[in-house]
């Protein structure tokens, strides 16, 4: 019984000293000095703020009609193939 208690112990340092080698040194603590904070910036100009939805509606835009197109090209409308359905059976 105290031989497997011995094992359990071994086992656990050969753990630690293991999770212990591979961390490595810990590294000294750095002091830091928190940066001062921005300061405030002025407001857009009218032109610039009302004009930054256009980009955006015309890459929308063009996602929409590559996707629809994929469906498109997608989509098997061809009615003029003819569709044969065979049975097999074993008697």
């Amino acid at each position: 019984m105290s031989s497997i208690r011995i094992s359990a112990v071994l086992l656990a340092g050969v753990l630690m000293a293991g999770e212990a080698a591979a961390q490595g040194p810990v590294p000294p603590p750095q002091p830091t000095t928190p940066a001062p904070p921005l300061p405030p910036a002025g407001a857009a100009p009218r032109q610039q703020a009302q004009n930054v939805g256009r980009p955006l509606l015309y890459w929308a835009a063009g996602g929409a009609a590559i996707i629809a197109g994929v469906i498109l090209v997608a989509q098997d409308n061809d009615d003029t193939s003819v569709t044969t359905t065979s049975t097999t059976g074993t008697n």
